[in-house]
C-alpha cells in the first residue's frame, strides 16, 4: 500500500468511514488511523507499534495519499503481509484504488 487514491471522498469522511468497517472487528482493535495535518496516519498496535505516515493531496472531491514514512515494530515484521492484505480489503471496501494501476487496492 504504497499509493491508493478515493474519488468522491474527502479524508475526514475515509476515516470515519474506514473506522466504521474496522469497528467490531479483529482488526479493528489493533488498527488506528488519524489525520494529522496533511497526513493520514495508520497504526497498528500490538506487541509494540507500527506507523504508516501518507502525505495527502486533496483535489476534485477525492484525494490520494502516499505513503513516506513507516516505522515497523520489530515483531510486526513476520504478520505485515497479513495486516496490510487485510486492511487493502477494508480501504478498497470503502473506494480506495491503486493509484498505480486504477484498481481496487487488493
Amino acid at each position: 500500500m504504497q499509493a491508493f487514491e478515493v474519488p468522491g471522498m474527502g479524508p475526514v469522511a475515509f476515516v470515519d468511514r474506514v473506522r466504521k468497517e474496522l469497528s467490531g472487528r479483529e482488526l479493528g482493535e489493533i488498527v488506528t488511523l488519524e489525520l494529522d495535518g496533511d497526513e493520514l496516519v495508520v497504526r497498528f498496535s500490538r506487541m509494540g507499534t507500527s506507523e504508516l505516515r501518507y502525505a495527502l493531496d486533496v483535489a476534485d472531491g477525492g484525494f490520494s495519499a502516499r505513503l513516506t514514512d513507516e516505522r515497523i515494530a520489530l515483531l510486526h515484521g513476520a504478520f505485515r503481509q497479513t495486516f496490510e492484505e487485510k486492511f487493502d480489503q477494508i480501504i478498497a471496501h470503502v473506494g480506495a484504488r491503486s493509484q498505480q494501476s486504477g484498481e481496487s487496492v487488493r
